[in-house]
């Protein structure tokens, strides 16, 4: 007996797989890409389509944390900002902030003035203009500098510097827009994640121990603070580095509220004549290996040094693109401190367990008594439970229903084993093959060509739902020449029919319908695949949009003389994904029609329904090892004899040339589907001779 679907029972497994998901398979799950991909398509609507959220799963500690190539964000959910959180819920809110630093940079990043930027510090020029700085007591370190951007080591290192320190002003800009365009969960997580970056920042102290580079030391003291609006010195250091630090901030704090990218290009010009000190012995390092012809990979060697010490995260690419959003917004600079508020919050609200610690006493407190307030209305944080339950849900579904998949499969070859395949078929081994999990090509496969076949489905439905509807609602015959109650107001007409009768409302479920497709070498020729593959497209939601259950099957034999069965779609299968599973048929090698033909017909045999249709398309020659010939038609037209007594009502569908084959062995269960546009008329004819 083939498995039936028991919801309550798969409720029960949902909430139980629920309970057992780990964060790798919860925050690397399709479903979670799906929701992050929401996000992303929410945010950037207004300026593109087709934004898509690739989540990954790391751990290596060098893996890139998130990128975009403004099409595509990828995400390690795996990374240690994110991996650093003690609940799910944190981890979920913080990859959203990530979600929205990309999306930020499609919105509001010119990549293709970024570009222009370092392309010409590459080529020894300043731009938009020359530091304005060179005047005041900086003036030397800008001679050295302007007279080392004569040499290609130079101009080239020169540049590395400064990508990180656009990285540095870029990433706060767009930051402080998204988080004034989008103060829901993308500020939080973009907070959330900003204040655990700033944690993560070493000590000026322990920079310096470590032997951090001065550039980046002082790079380190800037992050911090624009992601903190403190900085991290708990041994009370001073000295040069909080100088040049001091030097910067002002520049820094100009730049950062301007939409115009220019204005961040002079202040990291300017930046990069205050710290050339530290900047020199590394340009003249690049110089001395330029010399000894050894300048190969030193640019790749700063640019790993820098990464390391400096805690922005990787440089921006250079590569083309103009911001989506070009609005010259005027930014709040208070957002940032407003969201650095909230998600204290939120911190606050989700804490792990605390170590346990042994203890000699306990302290009191010296303000007793309890107070009450009714003016606190939340943090604002029940959407991201909700949804993060919500993509658990969905995850929790889809494995059940993967489960579900997967003992279907088995039961379907536990049929096909029991099935009686006669003495033609003897010692043929039968395999019935079921996709428990659809790729994403499948489902782009099926998009790309669904469109026009589902109007040609609508088209169908229209015909047949009144006459269904009928069936399934009663209806009321008049004009009949006999029946159950004589209508006066007939008596007029003078032709006989005086009476009328009530037909009584159908089984709604009357009528099933299984198609099988011959997906043998020869069915690849003169378009008949791709023919059968769009008929069971629409055949497959003509069925399921009028609830009429449905199943279907292709067919081949292989090699090694085995029938291969695949199970595109089941009457039980509850995954919803069987329209994509249609796109697998493929022209594969001979074809033993008489093994999958008995197979499918006991699949409906089986069925409850009153009525049973089985559509055969096949190319009419039956060619499978010591298969073939007068025998192998013979074979077949006493398989549709045999279920025709059964309740199987059998059709073979021919394509083109097919067509004189197909009726000499199929008679009058004959079916031309050459013209799919004519299949709105042929199928409802069909199915209405049957149903009424």
């Amino acid at each position: 007996m083939i498995l039936r679907a028991d919801y309550r029972l798969l409720k029960k497994q949902i909430m139980e797989k629920r309970d057992e998901i780990t964060d790798k398979e919860l925050f690397s799950s399709g479903a979670y890409a799906d929701y992050q991909s929401r996000i992303a398509e929410g945010i950037t609507k207004r300026y593109r389509a087709g934004v898509h959220v690739v989540m990954m799963w790391n751990e290596d500690e060098n893996a890139a944390v998130a990128y975009t190539n403004n099409i595509t964000i990828h995400m390690n959910a795996a990374n240690k900002i994110t991996a650093s959180f003690p609940t799910r819920l944190l981890k979920s809110l913080s990859l959203t902030g990530m979600n929205g630093h990309e999306c930020g940079h499609m919105l509001f990043t010119d990549f293709t003035a970024s570009s222009l930027y370092l392309s010409s510090l590459e080529s020894g020029n300043f731009y938009p203009c020359e530091p304005t700085i060179a005047a005041s007591q900086y003036a030397s370190n800008y001679q050295e500098l302007s007279q080392a951007l004569s040499g290609k080591a130079a101009r080239l290192a020169l540049a590395k510097f400064a990508s990180q320190l656009l990285n540095i002003l870029e990433d706060v800009y767009i930051e402080a827009r998204m988080c004034q365009e989008f103060p829901g969960s993308i500020r939080q997580g973009i907070n959330l994640n900003n204040d655990r970056y700033a944690e993560q920042i070493p000590s000026i102290q322990k920079q310096i121990d470590s032997h951090y580079q001065g550039f980046a030391i002082v790079a380190n003291l800037l992050i911090h603070y624009c992601k903190a609006g403190d900085i991290n010195n708990p041994t009370s250091y001073q000295g040069e580095y909080l100088d040049y630090f001091y030097e910067c901030l002002p520049i820094v704090s100009e730049c950062i509220y301007e939409t115009d990218p220019r204005e961040r290009f002079k202040a990291a010009n300017e930046i990069l004549v205050i710290l050339w000190e530290y900047i020199k012995p590394l340009i003249q390092e690049a110089e001395q290996r330029e010399q000894a012809g050894d300048l190969g990979t030193f640019g790749e060697e700063l640019a790993e040094t820098l990464g390391k010490q400096v805690a922005g995260g990787s440089p921006l690419p250079k590569k083309k693109g103009r911001p989506k959003d070009k609005r010259k917004a005027k930014i709040n600079k208070g957002v940032l401190q407003e969201g650095r508020e909230e998600i204290q919050e939120i911190l606050q609200e989700e804490t792990g367990r605390i170590a346990l610690e042994k203890t000699s006493e306990l302290s009191v407190g010296s303000n007793p008594g309890i107070s009450y307030s009714f003016d606190y209305t939340g943090s604002g944080y029940e959407d991201a439970a909700n949804d993060i339950k919500g993509v658990l849900t969905k995850l929790a579904k889809d494995l059940a229903e993967l489960e579900y998949e997967e003992d279907l499969s088995e039961e379907l070859q536990k049929e096909s084993n029991a099935i009686q395949y006669g003495n033609i078929h003897k010692g043929i081994h039968i395999y019935v093959n079921r996709m428990t999990h659809v790729s994403e090509r499948l489902k782009q496969s099926y998009d790309a060509v669904a469109g026009p076949l589902l109007d040609i489905s609508r088209r169908l439905q229209q015909s047949v739902s009144e006459i269904l509807d009928k069936k399934r609602n009663g209806e009321k015959l008049n004009h009949l020449v006999y029946g159950r109650r004589l209508e006066p107001r007939n008596l007029y007409h003078n032709d006989g029919g005086y009476f009328s009768r009530t037909r009584l409302p159908g089984d709604p479920s009357e009528l099933a319908v299984g198609l099988l497709i011959d997906e043998s070498g020869s069915m690849g020729s003169a378009a008949r695949l791709p023919m059968a593959n769009q008929t069971a497209i629409i055949l497959y939601d003509f069925c399921r949009s009028l609830d009429i259950p449905v199943t279907i099957y292709g067919h081949t034999e292989d090699y090694s003389d085995a029938v291969q069965l695949y199970s595109y779609a089941e009457f039980d299968s509850i995954d919803n994904q069987d329209c994509y599973r249609l796109m697998d048929m493929a022209a594969r090698v001979a074809n033993r029609d008489g093994a999958a033909l008995r197979f499918v017909a006991e699949h409906l045999v089986k069925r409850p329904e009153e009525l049973k249709i089985l559509i055969l398309i096949s190319d009419g020659q039956p060619a499978g090892t010591g298969y073939y010939g007068t025998e192998a038609e013979k074979d077949l037209r006493a398989i549709k004899k045999e279920y025709r007594q059964k309740g199987v009502i059998l059709f073979a569908a021919a394509i083109g040339s097919d067509k004189e084959r197909i009726k000499r062995i199929y008679g009058d269960g004959f079916l031309d589907i050459t013209d799919l546009n004519k299949l709105p008329k042929l199928l409802p004819q069909l199915i209405t001779q049957y149903i009424e």
